[in-house]
């Protein structure tokens, strides 16, 4: 018997070949232990394998091709990588500028949803020949996918989309171009919608809802031109591109009530005068209202709405704050609340961002070119001085704390100057006045007159009386009418005229004379037309005009109409004498008192009656003698 041993297949294989018979088993079996330990392979167990195998050769079957006795360990090749593609088309070129949502419209991704499955490749598992060698195994060949736009790579290899919208796979690289083109400022959202034949529309539509929820887009979304855009893309076959999905809602920014100003609350300096010149005394500094009146037009407020973007964040809307004047006292709205009333007659006044209406007009230094004249309805209160040039207007009562010179001074209340009034100014007020003193100046009053110091080369009207007994209390010079009697402490000069008329109104007076001058101008008037009419048609105007030709009676009824004109107007003069007379004579009882001297040359008036004094007298009153119609005097 003669074996043979071979080590096939790199050593994985040990072969025994029967060359010559007869076949021994007990023998086989040892010759062919020997053989492998000289071969270097290892035998495991008792033999009784290799025994088993080596039956093969029983009955002197040659087995050409020999008999296996020993094997190693082969090589396990590595499994290749596996993608599974969840969209139609695999292979998806493009070329330059071609437009992907035309060529490849139902290769439709969502947001969320798997587009590809990629299975990796397994490594190789090596061998061992039955001599101990190594045999290498190579790994399974991997398929390259790269994770483009709108794709994400998950750890068990599933690429997912993050968007909605077409899916292109070429030469391994995987994207999903977006269908949803969001505005910057997320207040809209517009839709590429691409068909897809494997579900119907409803389910489609819900697809894309959730997909666009994903993507952040949440609000405002149009359900109905989503349904219109999938039924026209599934019955097209092709996509619907520029659908506006979602619209944001914008904020309502809010705004404060605001109000617009009907009256100019600045300063207008200078009045232009005839011929372009600027009056700079005139500076519109007081505006004056009746109660009532209208102050500003109310623009009503807005209330603020946050608006909303389509990712469902909320837009806070800006509050725009007024800026401009708001009502503050005296102030009321209307009763349709569209306007600001004064609510009493009065200035308007600004301080700080309000505007009242107050009863008095405060000017913290004087009178000049940085105020302007003062024209007000309420009460005036000046702590510095009128300067020169300068007026001050008023409906109620004025207080000036320091002088007024050369300027004028007309209230409808009454006046006090707790300093002087010089140099030809002029003071008006319709009640009482209380001043320091006057110089070469002129003040009229429905009231009293009190002078603290002095009255010098004055002109006083005053229809109550003229108080100036305290300090000096002295009148020198000038003209004092005070129609219910002087009390001073001194009246006259050596060196200046003084007339001190009391018991009359010289105004009046000088009112009856111009009365009776314009009667006298009328009756003139009056003679000439009844001269030019003739006797007989004063006589009977009615038979007189109907005996006259057509062309002739208009002149004379013209004259007519005069005479009957000139005779009202004459009545109504009388009547207004006789009033003065009746004001004239009721006032003889006043008197003039001086604690002290009154002065050679001062000139006294009592109602109708006039005396000039050629002595000096002391502590005297001057009267009115009803019986002697003279201005008598007696010792105080």
């Amino acid at each position: 018997m003669e074996l043979r041993v071979e080590l096939r297949q790199g050593g994985l294989e040990a072969v025994v070949l029967l060359d010559q018979g007869p076949y021994d088993p007990d023998a086989a079996v040892q010759t062919v232990t020997e053989r492998l330990r000289e071969m270097g392979v290892p035998l495991d167990g008792d033999g009784r394998g290799l025994r088993v195998a080596l039956s093969a050769f029983e009955g002197g079957s040659a087995q050409p091709d020999g008999v296996v006795v020993a094997r190693g360990e082969p090589p396990q090749p590595g499994i290749p990588a596996q993608v599974v593609a969840f969209f139609p088309i695999k292979d998806t070129p493009l070329e330059p500028g071609e437009d992907p949502f035309e060529r490849y419209p139902t290769n439709v991704a969502y947001a969320g949803e798997p587009v590809l499955q990629k299975t990796p490749p397994s490594p190789g598992i090596p061998g061992k020949s039955l001599t101990g060698v190594p045999l290498p195994a190579p790994d399974g060949a991997d398929i390259p996918v790269i994770a483009g736009e709108g794709v994400v790579e998950e750890e068990d290899g599933t690429f997912r989309a993050t968007t909605y919208g077409v899916v292109l796979f070429h030469r391994g690289r995987l994207q999903v171009v977006s269908a949803v083109d969001l505005a910057e400022d997320k207040m809209e959202a517009r839709l590429c919608v691409l068909p897809d034949a494997r579900v119907d529309v409803p389910t489609q539509v819900g697809k894309i809802k959730s997909a666009l929820d994903r993507l952040g887009i949440r609000a405002g979304l149009d359900d109905e031109a989503l349904e219109a855009a999938a039924r026209a893309a599934q019955a097209g076959g092709r996509a619907v591109t520029d659908v506006v999905v979602a619209r944001g809602t914008p904020p309502v920014h809010g705004r404060e009530t605001d109000y617009k100003i009907l009256f100019d609350p600045g300063k207008k300096v200078g009045k232009e005068l005839e011929g372009g010149r600027i009056d700079f005394r005139e500076v519109e500094a007081v505006k004056n209202v009746t109660r009532g009146e209208a102050l500003a037009e109310v623009v009503p407020g807005v209330d603020p709405v946050p608006g909303q973007r389509v990712d469902g964040s909320a837009i806070r809307p800006r509050m725009e704050r007024a800026q401009g004047l708001k009502p503050g006292q005296n102030v009321v709205p209307s009763e349709d609340g569209t306007k600001i009333l004064a609510d009493a007659d009065g200035m308007v006044i600004v301080q700080g961002n309000l505007f009242h209406v107050a009863d008095q007009y405060l000017v913290s230094g004087d009178v000049d070119y940085r105020t302007g004249n003062i024209r007000a309805t309420g009460d005036v209160e000046i702590r510095g001085e009128v300067k020169p040039g300068f007026e001050v207007h008023t409906e109620k009562d004025v207080l000036i704390h320091k002088d007024v010179e050369e300027a004028v001074v007309e209230a409808g209340g009454g006046v006090t100057i707790r300093g002087g009034v010089t140099a030809s100014s002029r003071v008006v007020a319709g009640g009482n006045v209380s001043v320091r003193h006057v110089l070469n100046s002129r003040v009229e009053a429905e009231g009293d007159l009190e002078v603290k110091i002095s009255l010098t080369n004055a002109e006083v009207y005053v229809h109550g009386r003229v108080l100036a007994v305290q300090g000096q209390g002295t009148i020198r010079g000038g003209l004092v009418n005070a129609t219910r009697g002087v009390e001073a402490r001194s009246v006259g000069s050596e060196a200046a005229a003084t007339h001190i008329a009391v018991g009359v109104d010289l105004r009046v007076v000088r009112d009856i004379e111009a009365i009776d001058a314009q009667r006298e101008k009328i009756a003139t008037a009056m003679a000439q037309l009844q001269s030019n009419l003739g006797p007989a048609l004063l006589k009977n105007p009615r038979a007189a005009l109907e005996a006259m030709p057509v062309a002739l009676r208009r002149p004379k009824l013209e004259m007519l109409q005069k005479i009957k004109d000139l005779y009202q107007k004459d009545a109504d003069l009388k009547a207004q004498r006789e009033m003065l007379v009746i004001e004239t004579q009721a006032l003889r009882k006043a008197t003039v008192s001086v604690q002290g001297e009154v002065f050679a040359g001062t000139q006294i008036t009592v109602s109708t009656a006039c005396l000039k004094l050629t002595e000096t007298l002391r502590r005297v009153q001057f009267y009115y003698d009803t019986d002697k119609n003279t201005v008598a005097w007696k010792k105080l």
